[in-house]
């Protein structure tokens, strides 16, 4: 499996599999897991669910607690495809 880079987001490695995206960061560009690149421009599980201080004002929620940042990425996408249906 050869390396890439690692994820600009969670800090992974990125190999060959994980169909990267490259994307525009403060150093140049870096790769980034699909999910990552994701959770990032959408951010966390917390805001998909509107459960954030974006709607609930005082909110402390964010992504699930013990959660990798990859993983929390995951779990946002999966957030999306559900609200989405």
């Amino acid at each position: 499996m050869r390396v890439v880079d690692r994820c600009f987001y969670c800090d992974e490695l990125v190999t060959v599999m994980d169909n990267a995206e490259r994307v525009n960061s403060s150093e140049g560009p870096r790769a980034a897991h699909p999910e990552c690149n994701f959770r990032a421009i959408m951010g966390s599980v917390a805001h998909i669910e509107e459960r954030c201080q974006c709607f609930v004002p005082g909110s402390t929620e964010t992504d699930p607690k013990g959660m990798t940042c990859r993983e929390a990425a995951r779990a946002a996408v999966g957030a999306w495809e559900k609200k989405r249906g």
